[in-house]
């Protein structure tokens, strides 16, 4: 509804986007609304592709960007073994190193399935083609995403851990405000360390990848699978390694349709929600 009153939106959730991202899009895009969004990594993003943006209509134009890096904590099991992770239990699952979270949001972290969740956001926000958002796993939480242009520059939005950065910046766009954050010194801080994410050990973000190179209602199966697979996790009815199994045959069972309407999309939703209960 604000989409189509041509509000500025301050977007805060994934859902939103990753079940009926283009649907979404279309009508900020003919109502001349904007959407800033509150998302750490997606807000890093914005900022950093502030020069691409029109002033007038505030349409992004990504025609000079290569790619765009989304940083991931990696989460409390980053250096687990495989066999570690087979005996993983909801609290240890909950314990995030960087931020507090919701139960059900710090699984997402655990199994980086959240990741995958935000490249999704990431296609539909900036539309870009999946091939052009990558995910580099960076346990400081210091730079919360880059932007790669043509010419070589590469800009990065670098601030401390704290959600009152990215909620100042949207509540205050196209001015800043002083959020009460604790300024980032960099003097004080451990090297600043990026690796690859190890898909064999957390194949949930490469299910999201799939999912949205599937396109249509792919994001929405993947998405209703994870919520019913990690409320099945938190309940103790499935182990952690079972999560992406449960997303995975679901993808593998339901074929993806073109979401053209809000029924499609709740239909495939309620399929995904049932086929991911007879996998637990």
């Amino acid at each position: 509804a604000a989409a189509i009153e041509g509000k500025r939106l301050l977007l805060a959730n994934k859902e939103s986007l990753i079940m009926s991202g283009q649907l979404f899009t279309n009508a900020a895009r003919d109502h001349g609304a904007e959407i800033i969004p509150i998302d750490s990594e997606h807000n890093a993003i914005f900022q950093c592709l502030a020069e691409t943006r029109d002033v007038d209509s505030g349409i992004t134009n990504t025609q000079f960007v290569k790619k765009i890096i989304l940083t991931a904590s990696g989460g409390p099991f980053l250096s687990a073994t495989q066999d570690e992770l087979e005996t993983v239990t909801p609290d240890q699952a909950c314990a995030h190193p960087k931020w507090s979270m919701g139960r059900k949001i710090s699984v997402d972290s655990a199994t980086l399935m959240n990741k995958g969740l935000e490249l999704i956001e990431a296609c539909f926000l900036f539309d870009l083609p999946s091939s052009a958002v990558e995910v580099l796993v960076h346990p400081q939480s210091i730079v919360h995403s880059m932007v790669y242009y043509q010419d070589g520059s590469v800009l990065a939005q670098m601030a401390n851990p704290d959600m009152r950065v990215p909620i100042a910046y949207g509540l205050a766009f196209p001015k800043r405000m002083d959020s009460g954050a604790e300024a980032l010194d960099l003097t004080s801080q451990e090297p600043l360390q990026f690796q690859h994410p190890d898909l064999q050990r957390f194949p949930c973000l490469a299910l999201g990848r799939a999912a949205m190179e599937a396109g249509g209602t792919g994001p929405t199966l993947l998405n209703a699978a994870n919520e019913v697979a990690v409320q099945a996790f938190l309940q103790e009815k499935v182990q952690f390694l079972d999560i992406p199994r449960i997303i995975d045959g679901v993808l593998s069972k339901i074929p993806c349709e073109a979401a053209s309407s809000l029924a499609i999309i709740r239909e495939a939703d309620m399929l995904a929600r049932i086929a991911a209960k007879e996998l637990i």
